[in-house]
C-alpha cells in the first residue's frame, strides 16, 4: 500500500482512509488532484496548459476531447495515490466526458479573464502616462 500524500488530501480523508468510492464525488475530487497535486501538475498539466493556452491565443477552439488524455492520466495517477475500496479501475465513460466538460469550460473561462484583466491592466497603464 502507498503512502499517504497528505499534502493533496481532503480533510475528511485524515480521519477516513477507508473510503469508499460512493462516499465522495470522484469527478471533483479528480479536477482537485489534478491542480493541486505539486507532481502531477507540474509534470502533467501546467504543460497541458500552456498549449491550450497557446491553441486560444491563435484563436482556434479546444475541444472537451483534448482534455481525455490528461484526465485518464490523472485518474491512473491518483488511483495508484489513493487506495479507494470500489474505484474501477478506468474511469466511466460519462465521468470522463463529465470531467472533460467541466475542465474546458473552467480553462476556457479562465483564459478569457486573465486576458481580460491583462486588457484593462494595459489600459490603465495607459491612463497614467
Amino acid at each position: 500500500m502507498p503512502a499517504l500524500d497528505l499534502t493533496t488530501m481532503k480533510i475528511f480523508e485524515l480521519y477516513n482512509p477507508n473510503l469508499k468510492r460512493d462516499d465522495f464525488d470522484l469527478n471533483d475530487d479528480l479536477i482537485f488532484f489534478m491542480r493541486n497535486d505539486p507532481q502531477f501538475y507540474r509534470k502533467e498539466y501546467h504543460p497541458f496548459l500552456q498549449k491550450f493556452n497557446r491553441h486560444c491565443d491563435a484563436g482556434r477552439a479546444v475541444s472537451t476531447k483534448a482534455f481525455a488524455p490528461i484526465v485518464l492520466k490523472a485518474f491512473d495517477h491518483y488511483r495508484n495515490t489513493f487506495p479507494v475500496e470500489g474505484l474501477e479501475e478506468n474511469l466511466a465513460r460519462h465521468d470522463l466526458e463529465e470531467i472533460c466538460d467541466k475542465l474546458q469550460g473552467e480553462e476556457t473561462n479562465f483564459y478569457h479573464e486573465e486576458k481580460r484583466k491583462a486588457t484593462e491592466k494595459k489600459d490603465d497603464t495607459k491612463r497614467a502616462i
